[in-house]
């Protein structure tokens, strides 16, 4: 393996914490017989040309591993060293110098849109390099390649607030708009062929071809360690990246990860044709559904706290397939709508649909065939099912990103009405975005080959996203290649009750629960030291402002576990034991 240096972005966090992530926790051991990336030896290195000498370069097709017609370096400009900076209600940490690289690659087709793309390189180099995620439909470079945990950062939820950015640990960050600049959700670049793949997943590894040729005209060198870390559509693009494009990459974090993407959209579309009349549940219905919820699932984990730590437990509760009337004891007497404290006949099949699984009846890209439906666990704070307003039969539903990309992206007919959307009508179209867009493929041999290691993270109580998919893609991937081969390359994590951004409350009072956790270090640490990440790492609230107080704390379990009370203080992390349903 490769041998290189540079600091260890596991230094992120204050000592205290760093204590807290190591207490009570296994499996945080070297692993004798893995393979690793040795940094003990690798010095930084400075630039061998300058900053302002790369604008208006090209960079060859040949360079760019996927057909392009090559790619401009538009500005390159040196950023001076910022001290860090106090604010009223955050910190906004220190950053060097660094070259501010901004470029385009160009398409192919002539009427595809280009990849516009960003690197910042730190004058002072580690050697190494992030690639960043986009988030949304992306048509923005993302905002956070210097600081990975600012404000709106696609994986802000598992960054700590007392941590460093890793551009001043001397990593150099990159990443690009997918290959459109439209940011909406007005889909409309989706319609050409070679756009809809960029953004699928070919710009991602056009973009680190072209980041890679870049680093080495500046500095003489490419990179000796490369990482991929996203959250939500960055986070697909993260498992994208280690199931088609693994020898680029050493490590790979992703959060929140969308895959499964073509079902997860097709699963709420329907879910708006079934609402067009008295099977619409309204936002003023939410209150008393989540306090169902809460009664039947807040107890299973052995404390009754505003928190649903036994995810799998509470989702078997209200799946339609094993429980026959999850939602009876809030039916409404003699099943009509007859006010906000409780739901209709006609509402419980929505919420049974929505938990059902869909099946497709054909297989998808990589024999998947159906959609396995959403978890429980948010729904008074709303963003789960609410569609507002009510669907039409003649008005196109408001659907946000998921009926942009059934419109625009597999439909291809942005005039169609979603709310007449069946599934064996649009076969065809299913089948071709599956293959472009769903990140399912469960075969990691040359990502393991490599040595290449990942960290998955979800949200129990994620609708944005869909950790039931994630959950069943991991399973799939033990069967495959065995539960061993996985533990040496695979951490995955379940931080129950927590959002598509990563938060955790306890409900219905909405106080901040344990949280963060530092991913990036964890990644790092095991790609390049060997220290193999805990079974039971501990997740923790914070104080946003120095000296960064660490309030509660609590495990994050790997998948199927979830943290159980014991005894004690139920705000201490060692109260808790990760538990095997």
């Amino acid at each position: 393996m490769w041998t290189s240096a540079g600091s260890r972005l596991a230094l992120f966090v204050l000592p205290a914490t760093l204590a807290l992530l190591g207490a009570g926790c296994s499996g945080s051991d070297e692993d004798p017989d893995a393979a690793f990336v040795d940094t003990s030896a690798l010095p930084l290195k400075t630039p061998s040309s300058s900053c302002a000498s790369l604008t208006g370069q090209g960079i060859d097709a040949a360079s760019i591993g996927l057909p392009t017609t090559g790619a401009t370096i538009t500005a390159a400009t040196v950023v001076a060293a910022a001290p860090e900076t106090v604010g009223a209600t955050s910190v906004t940490r220190a950053l060097p110098e660094y070259c501010r690289i901004l470029g385009s690659i160009r398409p192919v087709d002539p009427a595809a849109p280009p990849i516009n793309f960003q690197l910042n390189v730190p004058t002072q180099w580690n050697q190494k390099a992030i690639q960043v995620g986009g988030g949304g439909l992306n048509g923005s470079i993302p905002s956070n390649l210097a600081a990975i945990g600012a404000s709106g950062s696609p994986i802000s939820g598992a960054y700590p607030p007392n941590a460093p950015y890793p551009l001043l640990s001397g990593y150099a960050m990159f990443g690009s708009d997918s290959g459109h600049q439209d940011p909406s959700t007005t889909a409309t670049w989706a319609l050409n062929q070679e756009a809809w793949v960029n953004f699928g997943h070919a710009a991602l590894k056009k973009t680190h071809d072209t980041a890679f040729a870049i680093i080495e005209r500046l500095y003489g060198s490419r990179p000796r360690v490369s990482y991929f870390m996203g959250q939500s559509q960055g986070g697909r693009e993260a498992m994208e990246v280690a199931q088609r494009y693994p020898e680029d990459y050493d490590g790979v974090v992703a959060t929140a990860p969308l895959i499964g993407y073509s079902a997860h959209v097709i699963h709420k579309t329907l879910l708006a044709t079934v609402q067009t009349g008295s099977g619409w549940i309204p936002p003023a219905k939410q209150a008393a559904i989540g306090a169902e919820v809460l009664r039947q699932c807040d107890g299973l984990d052995g404390l009754t706290d505003g928190v649903i730590n036994h995810y799998l437990g509470c989702g078997a509760l209200f799946d339609p397939q094993r429980a026959a009337q999850p939602y009876a004891a809030i039916r409404c007497d003699g099943g009509a709508d007859t006010g906000n404290t409780c739901v209709s006949d006609a509402q419980i099949a929505t919420l049974n649909q929505m938990h059902a699984p869909t099946r497709f009846g054909f297989e998808l890209a990589n024999g998947w065939s159906e959609f396995p439906g959403y978890g429980v666990g948010r729904e008074a704070q709303g963003g789960w099912l609410n569609i507002t307003p009510q669907p039409t039969p003649s008005v196109q539903p408001a659907l946000g990103q998921p009926g942009a990309t059934v419109s625009y992206g597999i439909l291809k007919d942005p005039a169609f009405n979603l709310v007449n959307f069946s599934i064996a009508a649009f076969r065809e179209q299913i089948v071709a975005s599956s293959a472009i867009i769903d990140s399912l493929n469960t075969d990691l041999s040359r990502f393991f080959a490599r040595g290449g290691k990942l960290i998955v993270k979800v949200q129990g109580s994620d609708y944005a996203s869909h950790p039931n998919t994630v959950m069943r893609w991991y399973d799939r991937v033990v069967a495959r290649s065995g539960q061993p081969t996985v533990d040496r390359y695979i951490r995955f994590y379940v931080l129950p009750n927590g959002d598509h951004g990563g938060t955790v409350q306890s409900l219905p009072a909405g106080t901040a629960e344990p949280q963060y956790i530092d991913l990036i270090g964890m990644s790092t640490d095991w790609v390049e030291k060997n220290v193999v990440p805990p079974d039971a790492p501990v997740v923790s609230t914070m104080e946003r402002l120095p000296p960064f107080t660490v309030g509660a704390t609590r495990p994050m379990c790997r998948y199927p576990a979830y943290p159980r009370y014991v005894a004690g203080d139920p705000k201490q992390a060692a109260s808790y034991s990760c538990t095997t349903p």
